[in-house]
């Protein structure tokens, strides 16, 4: 059994900055990425313990829509972290820094939950599946905690006439742009989502 000391949260918190999201594969020497992907866990590192939690993520590219997802929250607050698919990176750290800030003062945020006043659009709360562990959509929250893999919740984002993806007539140009997390990898249709981990 791993055990983690978990810090209390500090009165005086300030709001975590979005670190620039990290391009897709480049080639570059294995050194080069070995040093980059250091100088990426330690500007996590030092955000999580300045902050409280990070914002990491990756831009969309022709593999998959853009995602970011929270790190730290679970260290620093107790709370789920967030997993937010989708949306520009600015726009989704914004969202979940938001969702964040209510975690770290003592909000239940919980699967169930509906957030209808961070954006113009409501924002649905779902659990996200182990499945979706092994598939990359986590991979630096993965390397932070270590053997440790806190929960995660999904922030679903919905159409402009506040439609979720799996209500009827959700919005078609929306459609494959956010994964069903809570489903079980292999029980989503083929999407970039599904296919993941083998170009992540």
């Amino acid at each position: 059994m791993v055990m983690m000391n978990l810090p209390k949260r500090r009165p005086g918190r300030r709001r975590p900055v979005q670190r620039p999201a990290r391009a897709g594969t480049h080639a570059t020497r294995d050194a080069d990425r070995d040093t980059d992907q250091l100088a990426y866990l330690n500007w996590i590192a030092a955000t999580v313990g300045e902050y409280g939690w990070a914002v990491s993520g990756r831009g969309g590219d022709g593999q998959a829509p853009p995602w970011a997802y929270s790190v730290g929250l679970w260290l620093t607050c107790q709370g789920p972290e967030l997993v937010l698919c989708g949306l520009p990176l600015e726009s989704a750290a914004t969202v979940i820094n938001a969702i964040g800030a209510r975690i770290a003062d003592g909000a239940d945020i919980a699967p169930g939950t509906v957030v209808d006043d961070v954006c113009e659009a409501p924002l649905a709360i779902r659990p996200v599946d182990a499945s979706w562990r092994s598939a990359g959509l986590l991979a630096t929250a993965d390397t932070f905690y270590g053997m440790v893999r806190p929960p995660y919740l999904q922030v679903v984002w919905s159409d402009a006439d506040g439609r979720f993806p799996w209500e009827p007539q959700f919005q078609a140009g929306f459609q494959g742009w956010q994964p069903l997390l809570w489903l079980p990898r292999d029980d989503n249709p083929p999407s970039p989502w599904t296919r993941l981990r083998q170009t992540a």
